[in-house]
């Protein structure tokens, strides 16, 4: 019996392709997802300059970065398959597919080849863009385009040896027994290296003459490093941070870049701005500026950013961007609009996150419009979708109150305050950033240092609720209180 569901299978080129959830079979499905979070994730990204510094002699293997999208080769029998890491699948007469079918007596057992799947093009290297054009074309898209460049193997493989194998020479040579003389499937192309010198050789000869995206670069210990060149990003500043020793410095900032349709869509934030001399400046520059915002937005460590108006544009260094999650779901950050000197949240649509960004430069020349502060200064390095999409304020339902409970108690002539309210949102199934339910309790004493305090509480159920308000009451409301 197959582990693949292609009852809803829709045309890719002369194959097919099914969503999300195509893998029958969990312990697999979760085998896929277990390697993009603990090996993929687990990636170093280094740019060009911090090899000599992190890499140390010793045989290590390079091989070229491949600009696709990691995908897994099923191999159960004569039956092969593509899946992604959530199920999505690729099967049926395609060429890369067929390639490897010819071949299947070479496999045993379930074998599964992790690697990049990738459209092969003439004249430059293999764009991610190019791959979703492809995946996306129905039943005219070009599979005879498509390649796979296997550099891992997690389960099965041949009369000689099979996973587990701890050493990853020892999976490199099975993977190259096994896809032996291929055309679209083929192993990675891999070098042993010995020296930091070395890899940045390699880097020149790879990704500066525009045959690579990067490097991969496998030490000892299981330690990997991906090595890409910089990226540039000029983006504006719509909002700040203060430096909890000194609030005349800005200690880090919120950044945007522009959508088509003139809304502002979030990058993330930026905390390397340089020296103290650096950081006020900035705020001098920024902080007059203060806006008022529907959306809050908050640091690692709490700190609740001030908006301001969108005047100051920045360049950035980063060292990595990306646009999918440790489990290959899409990231999506909020989409504003700036009105009236006022920030309104609108949605969250798919976008990227950047990794050790770095202030470079104030560009003052550049202006506040769709081309200085484009997205696509990023998707040439992640495949962003629905770029064209115009973002709206979700018309949510207003919440309603289900309980309302009130407490006093006085003490010579003050009286102290305690207050319970639980409310449904009703907006939890129309958007994730909603709970279900609300509790509030609200503990007001006047002749208190700090006379107004409050807790607030989540609930994804009516019953967790009623629990959690029934243990507030149990814990605050002792005797002499009286519910009025």
């Amino acid at each position: 019996m197959s582990i693949f569901n292609l009852k809803n299978a829709k045309p890719l080129g002369s194959g097919v392709t099914v969503g999300d959830n195509g893998i029958l079979e969990l312990e697999v499905l979760s085998k896929l997802k277990g390697y993009r979070k603990t090996v993929v994730a687990g990636y170093r990204s280094l740019l060009l300059d911090d090899i000599n510094s992190n890499l140390t002699p010793g045989e290590m293997h390079i091989s070229p970065k491949i600009d696709g999208e990691l995908w897994f080769m099923i191999i159960e029998g004569n039956e092969v398959v593509l899946s992604n890491t959530n199920g999505k699948l690729i099967a049926g007469d395609i060429p890369l597919v067929t390639e490897v079918t010819n071949i299947s007596s070479r496999f045993i057992g379930r074998s599964i080849l992790v690697g990049e799947l990738f459209v092969a093009t003439k004249d430059s290297r293999p764009r991610v863009s190019d791959l979703s054009s492809a995946l996306g074309g129905g039943a005219k898209a070009e599979v005879e385009k498509l390649g796979f460049a296997a550099f891992d193997i997690i389960s099965g493989g041949d009369k000689l040896s099979n996973i587990p194998l701890a050493d990853y020479k020892d999976r490199l040579e099975l993977m190259q027994r096994l896809l032996d003389g291929g055309k679209r499937v083929k192993c990675v192309k891999t070098e042993v290296i010995n020296s930091p010198k070395e890899a940045v050789s390699y880097f020149e000869d790879w990704v500066g003459a525009g045959k690579a995206e990067g490097l991969v670069i496998r030490a000892g210990e299981g330690r990997i490093y991906k090595v890409k060149p910089s990226l540039s990003v000029d983006a504006v500043i719509i909002g700040y941070t203060e430096n909890n020793d000194d609030n005349s410095q800005v200690r880090s900032i919120m950044l945007a870049l522009m959508r088509p349709d003139k809304s502002f869509q979030l990058l993330g934030s930026c905390g390397s701005l340089g020296d103290a001399r650096s950081r006020k400046e900035m705020m001098k520059k920024i902080q007059k500026s203060q806006i008022e915002s529907n959306w809050r937005y908050t640091s690692g460590d709490g700190a609740v950013y001030h908006f301001v108006k969108p005047e100051v544009i920045v360049e950035i260094k980063a060292v990595d961007i990306q646009s999918e999650d440790s489990s290959g779901n899409l990231i999506r950050k909020m989409v504003l609009s700036n009105n009236d000197d006022k920030w309104q949240a609108l949605q969250k649509l798919p976008f990227a996150s950047i990794h050790h960004p770095v202030f470079v430069r104030y560009r003052s020349d550049k202006n506040i419009n769709i081309t200085d502060l484009r997205i696509e200064q990023i998707i040439d390095r992640c495949l962003i979708s629905d770029t064209q999409t115009k973002a709206e304020a979700p018309k949510l339902p207003t919440s309603k109150i289900i309980r309302r409970e009130v407490y006093t108690k006085t003490v010579k002539e003050s009286i102290s305050v305690k207050k319970l309210v639980i409310w449904k949102t009703n907006k939890e199934k129309l958007d994730s950033n909603y709970p279900a339910y609300v509790i509030h309790w609200t503990d007001y004493s006047p002749d208190r240092k700090d006379p107004l305090k409050r807790e607030v509480r989540l609930a994804s159920v009516k019953e967790a609720a009623a629990t959690i308000s029934e243990k507030m009451i149990e814990k605050n409301i002792k005797k002499g209180w009286q519910k009025i």
